[in-house]
């Protein structure tokens, strides 16, 4: 078919008229402006806002360049976050599938790295943690401190700080405890050497929460101070949200109770108006044991089941076994006629651990459980659920379970 070469000989010429050029320029101008106005949405509105999921958007449709060109992959990522921020797993997926196949003629680029933390981020969210630490590992293997930094003004964020700290966030539910201590110190000393005020934001407020995760509060105030300290110096809506649930949650741990509780409501609140997921299941857990602990059982509870039902609803498995745990906790000792609501929920908590191959989150089920049959007099039945629950721990400071289940486990035996 000759008309094949003569239209690609014309093509070749077209291409290089100034008419052709002067539009190309002008369309790579109009896409460039729009990646940036995005960028500004972000801080002011957040990435799950309408209107930056709109100027994303418009970029990713528009017929312009090459598949890696630098505003389509900023619009890969912003879109993918946009559906992580208002936890559309469905989207997540389509979106981080789509970035990795554009950066798939360069593998080995800053923009790979970005675009397999998302993946990685996905699987995260959806609690597939040994998929999730696959890509986070290479987004932070592909990750050089000074040649990415001005990563930060067109994806929204400097690339290596959520790089470590997701990676902490699997590696420790996966087990390895010290490793993710380390990862997230080396977060924060990354924070430390920038000035990129969303970063800032994002990685004080992830770290908080990575110590309420796992329940060492005296690093997890540090860093709610920090971010309080942030969002006062720049207007960063969704950060806001999570500066005020954790100044109340400063406030409610230091004494304070239902001045405290007030302004985690405010913040949980703050957080639904904007359609903001992030964290949803750490967030309920926070709240919900603070409600117990003034007093307010039933409402603990409720908290727990709507954060439970917010999982079931759009996939956000990441936290589904501790927060079936932290309902067996709640539940203890309202009935004591009647412990097979307990049992039924620490059960539940250890089968989706074991499904997702989270073993901290096992063992802190299989823990207790263990502590719920031995009270009832169950010894046998308490060491054969704690028992394979401990295989490949070591105590570690970072975790005090692990020696409070050994040595449960050895009294039992």
């Amino acid at each position: 078919m000759p008309e094949i070469a003569e239209a690609q000989a014309l093509l070749a010429a077209l291409a290089e008229t100034d008419e052709v050029k002067a539009e190309a320029a002008r369309r790579q101008r109009q896409a460039q402006l729009q990646v940036a106005y995005g960028n500004a949405l972000i801080a002011a509105r957040g990435f799950g806002a309408p209107e930056t999921n709109e100027a994303f958007t418009r970029v990713r449709e528009a017929a312009f360049g090459e598949k890696d060109a630098p505003e389509r992959l900023a619009a890969d990522f912003g879109l993918w976050a946009g559906s992580y921020t208002r936890g559309e797993l469905a989207s997540m997926r389509t979106h981080a599938a789509d970035f990795l196949a554009d950066v798939a003629t360069r593998l080995d680029s800053p923009e790979a790295g970005v675009a397999h933390r998302a993946q990685g981020v996905t699987h995260w969210f959806a609690g597939e943690f040994l998929l999730a630490r696959d890509h986070l590992e290479r987004a932070l293997a592909l990750f050089q401190p000074g040649r990415d930094d001005d990563l930060a003004y067109r994806f929204g964020m400097d690339p290596g700080v959520p790089a470590m700290i997701y990676l902490g966030l699997t590696v420790w539910v996966l087990g390895e405890t010290d490793r993710a201590v380390s990862l997230i110190e080396r977060a924060r000393e990354r924070v430390a050497s920038l000035t990129h005020a969303h970063t800032l934001a994002l990685g004080t407020m992830q770290a908080a929460f990575f110590e309420l995760m796992r329940g060492d509060r005296s690093r997890a105030r540090t860093d709610a101070s920090n971010l309080c300290r942030i969002v006062r110096e720049h207007d960063l809506r969704l950060f806001r949200a999570f500066g005020v649930f954790l100044e109340g949650w400063l406030d409610a741990d230091s004494g304070a109770l239902d001045e405290g509780l007030e302004g985690m409501r405010r913040g949980a609140e703050n957080l639904r108006e904007q359609n903001a997921l992030v964290l949803d299941g750490l967030i309920k857990m926070a709240l919900s044991e603070l409600e117990a602990r003034a007093g307010k059982p039933e409402r603990a509870v409720a908290v727990l089941d709507d954060a439970l039902a917010t999982a079931e609803r759009l996939g956000f498995r990441a936290f589904e076994a501790e927060l079936h745990r932290a309902r067996g906790e709640l539940l203890l000792g309202r009935d004591a006629d009647n412990l097979k609501l307990d049992e039924e929920a620490f059960q539940t908590a250890i089968a989706v651990a074991k499904q997702q191959g989270a073993r901290s989150f096992e063992l802190r089920a299989a823990l207790a459980l263990a502590k719920l049959y031995q009270s009832n007099g169950r010894r046998a039945e308490a060491h054969a659920v704690l028992a394979p629950a401990l295989e490949g721990f070591a105590p570690t400071s970072e975790m005090p379970e692990v020696a409070e289940a050994m040595s449960l486990s050895a009294r039992l035996a």
